[in-house]
C-alpha cells in the first residue's frame, strides 16, 4: 500500500513538473511573439500600443521670389485714378447709400498714383495712414483682365500673376492701351530672358537671318 501511494505521488510530482515546464515555455514563445511583432512594428514605421513618436520637425524650405533689376528703365505712361470717376461718385454721393463708394474714390483720386515702364507697374500709395509701393514686374504677368467703367472713358484692371496673386488698378484711363501694352512687354522681356528663342527653342520671330 505504501510502495503504491509513493509512485502516484511520484507520477502526480513529474505531472506537476511537466506542466510546469510547458507553462514556462508557453510563456517564453508569447515573449518571443511579442518582441517579433514589436519588431515589425518598427520595421513598417509603426510602434507598439502604449508607445509613441514624436514627429521630427522638418524645415520649410519657402521658395525665394525672383529679384529683378529695374535700373535704367523708361517712363511709359504715369497718372492717378480717372477723374471722372471722382466727379461721378461725388455726384451720387448725395444718396445715402452711395457714400461708401464716394468716400473710396475720394481715396483713391487723393492718395493712389499708377506708374507704367518698360520693366513694370506699380501701384503707389501715398496716405497718411498707409505708405507703400507694390511693383509687378512684367515676366511675373500670367493675365490682364479690364472692365470698362464710365462709358468706356476709364476701366478696372486685375493683373494675375504666375504665383496666383493679383493686383487690383482701379479707375484707369487709357485701360485698353495699358493693357496691350502690359501684354507686349511681358513678351518682349520673356524672349529676352530666353536669349532671343522662343519657349520651343526656335528663334524667336523677327529680322530675318
Amino acid at each position: 500500500m505504501g510502495k503504491s501511494w509513493s509512485l502516484l505521488w511520484h507520477n502526480d510530482r513529474r505531472r506537476c513538473v511537466v506542466v510546469r515546464a510547458q507553462e514556462g515555455e508557453s510563456s517564453q514563445s508569447d515573449a518571443d511573439f511579442e518582441a517579433r511583432v514589436a519588431a515589425l512594428r518598427k520595421a513598417k514605421g509603426q510602434m507598439p500600443s502604449g508607445e509613441s513618436r514624436k514627429k521630427e520637425a522638418v524645415p520649410s524650405r519657402k521658395k525665394e521670389a525672383p529679384k529683378y533689376d529695374f535700373s535704367g528703365e523708361q517712363l511709359h505712361w504715369e497718372g492717378t485714378p480717372h477723374r471722372g470717376d471722382l466727379v461721378t461718385n461725388l455726384a451720387l454721393g448725395t444718396t445715402l447709400l452711395w457714400l461708401p463708394l464716394t468716400f473710396a474714390a475720394i481715396g483713391r483720386g487723393a492718395f493712389i498714383k499708377f506708374k507704367f515702364t518698360d520693366k513694370r507697374v506699380s501701384v503707389i500709395t501715398n496716405a497718411p495712414w498707409k505708405n507703400e509701393q507694390l511693383d509687378v514686374p512684367y515676366q511675373e504677368v500670367k493675365d490682364v483682365v479690364t472692365v470698362g467703367r464710365g462709358l468706356g472713358f476709364w476701366g478696372d484692371m486685375v493683373v494675375t500673376l504666375r504665383n496666383g496673386d493679383k493686383v487690383e488698378l482701379r479707375s484707369l484711363p487709357q485701360f485698353r492701351e495699358l493693357k496691350a501694352y502690359i501684354f507686349e512687354r511681358r513678351d518682349a522681356m520673356r524672349e529676352e530672358s530666353l536669349g532671343g528663342r522662343g519657349a520651343a527653342g526656335r528663334p524667336a520671330k523677327g529680322f530675318a537671318a
